[in-house]
Formats: C-alpha cells, sequence, structure tokens
C-alpha cells in the first residue's frame, strides 16, 4: 500500500513539473513555429519591417504588392487612405476634381492573422511617393480588335477625347456629313456633280472606362490626343521649309498627295485656311497619318464624263490631191453621267466601282474626205484625256517649276495611257526627271507628251490613233506616285494643256 501511494505521488510530482515546463517554453515553441512559417513564405518585404508581437484573436490586414514584390504590411488602411488624400494637392491644380491612388503595378492583398506587425504605413505612403507610384483617377481608352486590345491611352477628360476624336474624323469627312451620319439620318445618291459621304466606319473598338494612371501618363491637352489619334505612338516627324512660289495645294501634294484641308489640319497652329497664301521659310509637317484607327468612308461620286467619238469615216474624194483632205462634218464628243461608289480609308482612296452610268449624249464620228484611203497621221486638234476617270492632282505651277499638268486614273493607278490625238510617236525615251516618256507629234503644230510611265508600247516612227493606249501609267523618275505628267508643246515651246482643254471640268482642276 505504501508503494502503491508512493507511485501515485511520484507521477503526481512529473505531471505537474512537466505542465511547468510546458508553460514555460511554450512562447518560444510559437515563437519558432511562426518564424518557420514566414521563412517557408519567402517573402521579405522592400521596406523594413518587424513582427511585434501575436494577438490571441485574428488580425486583418493588407499586404501592399509593387510588380509582385512586397513593399510592407499596411497597418491601417484607411490612414494611408487619408496619408493618398493629403499626397494629391500637390496634384490638385493639373488635374482638378479627381484623385489619387495606387498605379497599376501596385495592389493590395487582404489576409488575416495572429501576428502583430510594426506599424510603418507612414514610410509606405513616402515610398509611393518618392518613387512616383502614386497615380491619379483618370479615363483608360482601349483600342481593340477581335484580337484583343492593341493600345491603352489615358485622358484627363473624356470629353476631350470626344472634341479631339471629331477634329481628327474631319480630316476625312465634313462637319455636316458626320452630324447626318452619327444621327443615323438616311443619305440618297448624289443627284448634282460631286460627292456625298455615305457611310463612315471605325474598324475597332474603342471602349471607355474609369481607372489610375501615372501622371505623365495622362492626356491633359486636346493637341495631345489628337496627335496620339493622327500618328499614334510614332513621334517621328517629317517638317518642310516652305520656298518661294510654294502653294498648299503644290506641298500637299508633294508629301503623300494630301489635300489642302488635310494639310491645314496637321497645322493648325500655322495654317488657317486652306486658301491661305503661305510664306517663304515656313515650317510645316508633311507627315501622313500613321494613325491607330482606321476610318473608312464610303462615298459616291456624280460625275460626268466625255465619250470619245470613234474613227472618223473616210471617204475618197478624187477632186483633192493625194493626201489633202477636207471635213465634211466635225465630229461631236458625247457625254455620259456616271455614278461611282468609292471606299477610302484614312483619306485614301482603296477602290471604286461605277454603280450605273446613264448617256446623255451620244458621240458623233467626222467625216472626212481624204485624197487616198491610206489612215492619216495628223491630229484633229480635239483632244482626249490620256486616262481613264481622269483627275488632276497638281495643275501647271503648283509647285514650283512644275510645268505641265499632272493627271491620276481615279480607279486604276496603274491603268492605260492613251494617245490624246492622232500623230506620229517622235521620241520614246529616258530622263531621271520625267523617267519613261512618250512624245507625240500630231502634225499639225501641236506635240503631246506624257511622261512617268510604268510601260511604253509604242516607238519612234510608229503613227497612231487617238484613243489608242501608248503606255502604262507609273512612277518612273523623280514622282511621288503613279500618274501622269502630261503638257503640250506648240510650234516648239511647252504649253499649259489647259490653254486648249476643260481642266476645270475635271476633279481638281480649275
Amino acid at each position: 500500500m505504501k508503494n502503491s501511494t508512493k507511485k501515485q505521488l511520484i507521477v503526481i510530482i512529473a505531471c505537474l513539473i512537466l505542465s511547468l515546463l510546458i508553460g514555460f517554453f511554450l512562447p518560444f515553441i510559437t515563437n519558432r513555429d511562426t518564424n518557420i512559417v514566414s521563412a517557408h513564405s519567402n517573402e521579405k518585404s522592400i521596406l523594413d519591417q518587424d513582427i511585434v508581437g501575436y494577438s490571441k484573436e485574428k488580425q486583418i490586414y493588407y499586404k501592399l504588392y509593387n510588380e509582385g514584390k512586397l513593399v510592407g504590411v499596411v497597418y491601417d488602411k484607411a490612414k494611408i487612405d487619408e496619408l493618398i488624400a493629403e499626397e494629391y494637392k500637390k496634384y490638385e491644380s493639373k488635374f482638378p476634381g479627381s484623385k489619387l491612388g495606387l498605379g497599376e503595378d501596385l495592389y493590395l492583398s487582404r489576409e488575416e492573422s495572429f501576428t502583430l506587425f510594426e506599424n510603418i504605413d507612414e514610410q509606405i505612403v513616402k515610398y509611393l511617393a518618392d518613387n512616383d507610384l502614386l497615380a491619379i483617377r483618370a479615363t483608360a481608352v482601349e483600342f481593340s480588335t477581335e484580337e484583343g486590345v492593341y493600345d491603352i491611352i489615358y485622358v484627363s477628360d473624356i470629353d476631350l477625347f470626344y472634341e479631339a476624336r471629331d477634329t481628327f474624323l474631319a480630316n476625312f469627312i465634313s462637319d455636316e456629313s458626320l452630324a447626318i451620319l452619327r444621327n443615323d439620318e438616311s443619305v440618297d445618291s448624289p443627284v448634282n456633280f460631286g460627292s456625298v459621304d455615305m457611310n463612315l466606319t471605325i474598324q475597332e473598338q474603342m471602349s471607355y472606362r474609369e481607372s489610375f494612371a501615372y501622371p505623365d501618363d495622362i492626356f491633359t491637352t486636346f493637341e495631345e490626343i489628337y496627335d496620339y489619334l493622327c500618328y499614334g505612338r510614332n513621334t517621328e516627324r517629317n517638317i518642310y521649309t516652305t520656298r518661294a512660289g510654294d502653294t498648299l495645294q503644290g506641298v500637299a501634294y508633294w508629301f503623300g498627295s494630301m489635300s489642302t484641308k488635310q494639310l491645314m489640319m496637321i497645322n493648325r497652329d500655322v495654317i488657317f485656311d486652306e486658301n491661305q497664301i503661305i510664306s517663304e521659310g515656313m515650317k510645316l509637317n508633311v507627315t501622313y497619318y500613321s494613325s491607330p484607327i482606321t476610318v473608312v468612308v464610303t462615298k459616291q461620286k456624280l460625275t460626268q464624263e466625255v465619250i470619245m467619238p470613234g474613227t472618223p469615216e473616210y471617204r475618197e474624194d478624187e477632186t483633192l490631191a493625194s493626201g489633202a483632205r477636207r471635213t465634211i462634218s466635225e465630229e461631236v464628243n458625247g457625254l455620259k453621267n456616271v455614278l461611282y461608289e468609292e471606299v477610302w480609308i484614312n483619306g485614301v482612296l482603296q477602290s471604286g466601282e461605277a454603280l450605273s452610268e446613264k448617256v446623255v449624249q451620244e458621240p458623233v464620228n467626222a467625216v472626212i474626205a481624204v485624197g487616198t484611203m491610206k489612215m492619216p497621221d495628223y491630229g484633229t486638234g480635239n483632244f482626249m484625256w490620256p486616262v481613264d476617270s481622269p483627275k488632276i492632282t497638281c495643275m501647271w505651277g503648283c509647285y514650283a517649276g512644275h510645268q505641265g499638268t499632272d493627271i491620276v486614273s481615279t480607279y486604276e493607278r496603274y491603268g492605260n495611257i492613251y494617245a490624246a490625238d492622232t500623230g506620229i510617236v517622235s521620241v520614246v525615251s529616258y530622263d531621271s526627271i520625267s523617267g519613261n516618256y512618250i512624245m507625240i507629234d500630231h502634225q499639225n503644230g501641236f506635240i503631246s507628251y506624257y511622261g512617268h510611265c510604268n510601260a511604253t508600247y509604242v516607238e519612234p516612227g510608229q503613227t497612231v490613233q487617238r484613243g489608242e493606249v501608248i503606255g502604262q501609267i507609273g512612277m518612273t523618275g523623280y514622282a511621288t506616285g503613279p500618274h501622269v505628267h502630261f503638257n503640250f508643246f506648240v510650234d516648239g515651246s511647252r504649253v499649259n494643256v489647259c490653254n486648249y482643254m476643260d481642266c476645270a471640268s475635271l476633279p481638281g482642276g480649275y
């Protein structure tokens, strides 16, 4: 019995000693376990921050990360917000009515723990301010396609973006047309000669959302947004210094075949009117658009085109000497009204299709009496334009030293070149300015000239009839785009074709 009592007493004493040991070493065991967990997390904060103790209850706190790296643990999120609001006063004058927040590379992670951390909230805010990591509330404009977002800009005022966007669209469509299309009003095909804007679309999507952005990344002015819409992230500009005799039409044509309106729109600080006379020494931006958006405008254009008469009817006349001629009846040009549908992308004509045409005057062939049935090699003096659907892009003298009229085919950039009248090919040659060129002697005092040909199909001494294909439109020699440099020589002197042909009836003529 004594042994049993003794054993019980030993057990009781052992338990008492064990409980004392557990009570003494438990804090050290807990702290060591916490350090093990912390070590396993491998998170070392950018700012020094100590663990100051442990709580009996779980605490809610926030870990602040910058580009995935822990900055520190936020002790009081509301206090952080107050400190950031105080920091906003530095930016309030430039960004009124906004607020300051965390930049896009920063985020807060909400967590719970028994651990108590040192309060370094003021150090955290100072770190954010010193490293420019605080962002201003702005509007993010996202540009996307079906493949996803390809660019984002930040603007201080979305209304400023709308204003710049509409001004940019005015490069390619009139304000009146834009208002009509925006209101979904129906647009009728033109009944008078000229163009009508039928539709406008932007191929990409633009969406808007509130966001925070670093101050230097935010567009705060109309000009910044407008410049971005014109050129995207491209910062290179081609600047031209005007010379004596330059005209807006000539400068616009020479650099990217722009319209005078477009040249004015990208030089809004110095050009205020399409008819403005420019002075020598002006610095002009002549960089064509490289916009991040694709503006597609569909137009319909009603135009009147000449139908040239066919080959004259030649009748033998025994009373005339061999080779002599006598006009029995003059030829008469025909006329037709043609309705085209055009597709323009960012101000450049991409395609055109004739929707309908109506002959309003049939052509009449000339009747000429000749002393022989040999086909004549002399011209009628009634000249035709050397390309289909002709358009004048640069008149005689549109830039200094330009002695000719530049003609393009509206819908076939590399289409046919036709003999303007019957005659004998006198020259087929090449030089560094004109490229491949052709000259036709019409045997009546006129010689016609066709420059920048991509290809020539005739040879010197060959007789050609009016309307016969003699070459292909090109841009050989010194040329900025495919066209025909067209002029006459009269009695050996170079002259303006508009002195003898109706240039005012063509687009671009006057």
